[in-house]
Parts: structure tokens; sequence; C-alpha cells
């Protein structure tokens, strides 16, 4: 398949290309509580193609480009047509011209047979057992990934990995009504202990949201978040220094300068990365076939470069880093016993939690937190929390703990000051 789409390539005169073939193999298990409703399993392969075209128009060059998928299932004539139109097509795209990837040497990490450990991930989930608290429904998708991405400059690399994805909802019954939550876990990790603990977390979450009271009215009030809230806060610095929205003036961040200002708090050390080990997104090349390697960002609460594909680093006349998912920040010094010191309000869940990435502005609706007076600890709901990113930076702390959540490493919770909470009570 591969050969006769770069002869068509060859015989409609592109000279620019680039290829990506995936072929995924997954597994689909569906539960109603711990029994198994339906399984089903799929083998595809499909090819995404970009052509890209070089013209002038005004006096200046352009590289436009075009993008289509290409199914196993088309003929011959069929994917002649769709060329055709594509190379059309990106003639009227006009991007500044930039390199394609060439080839790079890469040691690869060979994931291990994820399939045969499908069992040993579906009894990790059923093992957990609290008494006031059940699954009602799972929902269990394991992919298999292997991609191959070949371009025009002779680039040809491949490699595999292993995404598991594990939709849950989660019940339980409090005083006067029962209540359930929704869960979303996407990894690489595939022991059993790991998904076992997450699930036991959930479990034990859900039992206190079930016997939470309404959020309090108070003023000011010193705000610690957990993973959830502190990973979207810290995301806001991986797009501040994102070479993409730096070229398209989404951020003013300039390499050197003091990124979280004039800190008092825990200083800011920021990495971006190929690999956390039971990331869903880790693999060792971006969807330009470049090699990726973790960068350091921000050093000390300084922005020390800009991380992005080749395009726009070339366009920043900057060093290609590669379109890198996965970010790692450096714990504090303080451990959450430290944070929890005195009278707080602990945020571990949200309805729904944003960070703005060009104002900074946050909030999100509280679905479950933990309000401690100063003597006694209450499970929380209700209400909402709001603040802005650049008027907590100085001051916030990071805990020493760290969590592994999705494409994040870092620490477990920040404590801010000067964020706003609508209580409801």
């Amino acid at each position: 398949m591969i050969n006769n789409i770069i002869k068509i390539l060859k015989d409609a005169g592109v000279k620019k290309w680039k290829l990506i073939e995936k072929g995924v193999k997954s597994k689909e298990l569906f539960f109603v509580k711990n029994d198994l409703d339906m399984n089903r399993a799929k083998d595809v392969v499909k090819y995404q193609l970009t052509v890209y075209k070089d013209f002038k128009d005004g006096g200046k060059n352009y590289m436009g480009s075009s993008t289509i998928l290409i199914h196993p299932t088309m003929s011959e004539k069929e994917m002649k047509e769709k060329v055709s139109k594509a190379v059309f097509a990106a003639g009227f795209v006009k991007n500044e011209p930039y390199p394609l990837a060439v080839a790079t040497e890469k040691d690869l990490k060979k994931p291990s047979d994820a399939f045969d450990k499908l069992n040993d991930i579906v009894d990790a989930i059923f093992t957990p057992s609290i008494p006031d608290s059940w699954l009602n429904s799972v929902e269990v998708f394991l992919n298999g990934e292997n991609v191959r991405i070949l371009n025009s400059n002779g680039l040809d690399v491949s490699f595999n990995k292993n995404r598991l994805e594990i939709e849950f909802i989660t019940n339980s019954k409090g005083e006067k009504e029962e209540i359930e939550l929704y869960w979303d876990l996407k990894t690489s990790d595939l022991s059993p202990d790991g998904i076992s603990s997450k699930v036991l977390d959930a479990l034990n979450v859900t039992v206190d949201r079930a016997f939470a009271k309404p959020t309090p009215k108070i003023k000011s009030i010193p705000v610690i978040f957990d993973e959830d809230g502190t990973k979207e806060i810290l995301s806001y610095y991986v797009e501040k220094a994102s070479a993409l929205n730096v070229y398209e003036h989404m951020s003013n961040a300039k390499i050197g300068e003091k990124i979280q200002g004039n800190f008092t708090g825990s200083p800011l050390t920021l990495s971006i990365d190929p690999y956390i080990d039971d990331s869903y997104y880790s693999q060792p090349f971006d969807e330009d076939g470049l090699a990726l390697n973790k960068v350091k960002v921000i050093d000390n609460g300084t922005l020390v470069s800009y991380w992005g594909n080749i395009r726009f680093s070339h366009y920043l006349k900057v060093k290609p880093t590669g379109s890198l998912t996965n970010f790692v920040v450096e714990g504090g010094e303080k451990t959450m016993d430290d944070l929890r010191k005195d009278k707080y309000i602990e945020l571990k869940t949200f309805s729904d939690f944003q960070v703005n990435a060009l104002t900074g502005d946050f909030g999100g609706e509280i679905r479950l937190g933990w309000y401690h007076d100063g003597e006694k600890k209450i499970p929380i709901t209700g209400g909402s929390v709001s603040g802005n990113v650049k008027e907590i930076q100085e001051s916030f702390e990071l805990s020493k703990e760290t969590v592994k959540d999705e494409n994040y490493f870092g620490p477990k919770a920040l404590k801010a000051y000067g964020v706003k909470i609508a209580g409801v009570k």
C-alpha cells in the first residue's frame, strides 16, 4: 500500500510529502456492574497523507499543504483523484516555507504485549471494594498502535505503543440521595496495582461526595488544589512557552524573562518530556517524524526555551523540540502536611475546571473538596472557585509529593492565596 501511494505521488509530480501509517488493534469491553455486557474488537490500518506545494504569489515564497485520509479499500483511481485534489488545494494555502524532518536514529522502548494482560487489567478494576461505594458500569478500551512515518526527505521511522482508557461510574448512597460520579482514566501503565489504586481512590472520593455539605461562604482562605486543579494551572505555563502560541501572538513570553514574576513561594521548573512511563501520550517521534527528547522549558521561574514542532520553531528561528505533550514539574519543598496547616479549603474534583491560556483566568464548579476550619475537616460540594494564574504565581506553593496523571508528572498539590470561593451556604 505504501509503495503504491509513493508511486502515485511520483507520477503526480509531488516533490514534498509526508505519510503516516497507523495500525490499530483494539479490544473493547463493556460491563454493567461486574458483568460483561458487550465485547468488541477491531484491527484497522489508516493512512494520513500530507502533500506540500511550493509556489510564489506577489513575489513572496509560500509552501502550501493539504492533508487527506487514504483507506486500504480505495482503488488506485480513487487514490489518484484524492491526491490530485490535495495538490490543487495546497496551492491556496499561503504558509511560510519550512523544512521537513530528516532521518534521525533513536533508541526505542518496546512496549509489552498489552493484550496478554487484558484479564489482569479487568481483575485489577474490580478488585477494590469498600462498604459504601461501588462500580455501576465500566468500559475498557485497550489499543495497540503501530505507527510508521515517512516523508520525501527519506525519513522512515516506526514505533509501537499501548493506550489504555478506562471509563467508569461510581455510586454511593448518602443521607438524602444516591449520587454517581464519572471517571476517565487514560494510561499506558498496565500494572494491576496502579489501576486498582486509581479505582480505590475513586470509590473513596465518591463516599465523601455522598456525605458532603454545601461549600460555606468564606471571604478569604488559602485554597489547596489537588492533582486535577494543579495540573490545569501549571499547564498554563506549557501553553505560554509554545512556539505556536508565541508565533500567533497568543503568548508574549520571551526567552530569558521571569515568567513567574518575582516569586516568594515555590520556584517553577518545568520540562517537556516525550516519556512519562505510564503516560497515554508518550512516544519517541512526533507527527512530523522528529525524534523527541526531554527539554527544560522553565528553570527556577525563568523561561529558557520554547517548545514546538518544526514549522513554528523554524518561524521563530529556534531549535525545534517537536510536538511533545507530556510535561514534568519539579516538586516543592513543603509536604502535604505542611500545606494543610491552619485553615484551608482543599479541592479534589470539579464538574469542569478550565484555565484560559491567553489571560490566565481559571475557574470551575466544585464537585468535591474539604473545608478545614482549624479543628475538623468537612467534605464540601457546590459553589465555585475562580482566580488568575498571574495573580497567584508569585506566592503559590507546590507540594513535595508528586503524582503521575495522564501527560503530567509533578506536584500532587498547589496551595494558592487570593483565590475566590463562591460558597452556597
